[in-house]
């Protein structure tokens, strides 16, 4: 997600700047490798570039491809077979076992429609599939995505999925929670802060910041995490949050079992089947410090997003993007 701020960002400054440059995306995959169909790179003029397409392997042959597209101004589709019995056959070392498919686009106007589809998209909290035909009547298309898909890439019109912009609730003025927030302003996720509005720190970034008796627009795409250390507080945000129309995905509470089977014993009622909650809060990496506990808690977030379990990938028995 951070990888579509950095590419917007960017291709307004080189508008300014009076740089041309060209855009790099992912098309296809087969196999193995480090990104995923929709890896951008955005490429100016003078060998600048922000994004990727690999694991680092791939970056530099780009350029010398993406200067070529800027100069004929035409597109350019390579196509990288790393299943090669010699990792250097293309004259670059590849450690992925796969082939990759990246269409170069040169064309600015092309690109900043492509940048104001993606801008929408980020504005709002639902996911998204982007089509774009790069056929001679170039067009764009964004749809709402009701189901989550694989991209496809075929007569010239590469389909992607988008997935909601991840928003997160932070709920605490604590220490912990502003170690979460920057990591999570790290990979750009959508944070609203709610808390002692006067003990909030102004020198870190968030959407908005709430108090805790005002009312909470939560979404059911939103993530919830709650870091009050104070259990009279944690009552009365599952009381709103059991009252409220709209249910999140995920709700994770800091500290002991034993705290919160004391939540439970309050409410009288097994509050997991009433929300999705996690309790305590994270994945077992024995965290320690603010900013450890916030990795644990971001990768159950992400686990959860992404359905997965947090296992080992060493563990698993599928390819890992399957």
């Amino acid at each position: 997600m951070k990888e579509l701020y950095t590419v917007i960002q960017q291709v307004k400054d080189l508008q300014k700047s009076g740089l041309k440059f060209v855009l790099a995306t992912v098309v296809r995959v087969e196999g193995s490798a480090y990104r995923r169909p929709g890896a951008r790179m955005l490429i100016a003029e003078d060998g600048n570039w922000w994004g990727g397409i690999s694991g680092g392997c791939l970056e530099g042959d780009i350029l010398k491809k993406a200067q070529l597209a800027l100069f004929s101004q035409s597109y350019k589709t390579i196509t990288y077979d790393t299943r090669e019995e010699d990792p250097f056959a293309l004259g670059i070392g590849l450690g992925c076992q796969g082939v990759i498919e990246i269409h170069i686009n040169p064309f600015q106007d092309q690109i900043n429609a492509l940048v104001d589809a993606l801008e929408k998209h980020l504005e709002g909290n639902v996911a998204h599939t982007l089509k774009t035909d790069h056929s001679d009547s170039f067009q764009i298309e964004l749809l709402e995505a009701s189901v989550s898909h694989v991209s496809d890439w075929s007569e010239h019109t590469f389909t992607e999925y988008l997935s909601a912009p991840m928003t997160v609730w932070v709920f605490g003025n604590q220490f912990d929670a502003q170690g979460f927030i920057q990591q999570a302003n790290g990979l750009a996720w959508r944070v609203h802060w709610v808390g002692i509005l006067s003990k909030m720190a102004s020198h870190l970034t968030v959407k908005e910041r709430f108090s805790y008796e005002d009312l909470w627009p939560i979404q059911s795409s939103d993530f919830l995490v709650m870091m009050t250390h104070d259990l009279e507080k944690d009552v009365k945000i599952l009381e709103k949050l059991l009252s409220a129309p709209s249910k999140p995905a995920y709700v994770g509470i800091l500290g002991p079992k034993k705290r919160f089977e004391k939540l439970q014993n309050h409410f009288k009622e097994d509050l997991v089947t009433l929300l999705p909650i996690s309790a305590p809060i994270g994945l077992d990496i024995g965290a320690e410090g603010p900013e450890e506990i916030a990795i644990s808690i971001m990768a159950e977030i992400l686990s959860t997003k992404n359905n997965r379990n947090g296992q080992r990938l060493s563990l698993r028995n599928r390819a890992i993007h399957e």
